[in-house]
């Protein structure tokens, strides 16, 4: 991600693919720095296309959550064919006191600039904290 380094926000549990078609490279992560408190994370998806030297972030889910408690990362993927990235990760429902949690899939398509998650709905303009 583009944050400063010791920010004292956690970005974690990241998976990466490269798109063998254009060489794009992704990555998909957790990432807390929307919360000042460090303990609400969002979906994020980073995309480079000039081989990794700079990444442009992207919030592949608006609603942040907090996931203590439960375990997530052990089930999160990400796959790149032909400018479609493919997103698979754990999330905690919200409203939940229990250990439940939810595997959200999330399709991003650079060719129309489009990004999709199920099932909640995305935004391109990052919680991230970024533009």
């Amino acid at each position: 991600n583009d944050d400063p380094s010791h920010d004292g926000a956690d970005q974690f549990f990241q998976w990466m693919a490269v798109d063998p078609v254009d060489g794009a490279a992704y990555v998909v992560f957790y990432d807390r720095r929307g919360d000042p408190k460090n303990r609400q994370q969002v979906v994020a998806l980073a995309r480079s296309t000039d081989g990794g030297r700079t990444f442009q972030n992207y919030a592949w889910m608006n609603q942040p959550f907090d996931a203590q408690g439960v375990f997530i990362g052990d089930y999160n993927g990400i796959a790149a064919l032909n400018g479609r990235v493919y997103g698979v990760w754990t999330q905690k429902p919200e409203n939940k006191s229990s250990r439940d949690t939810v595997i959200q899939i999330g399709v991003a398509d650079f060719s129309t600039e489009k990004l999709s998650s199920a099932p909640s709905q995305p935004s391109r303009s990052a919680r991230t904290g970024r533009k």
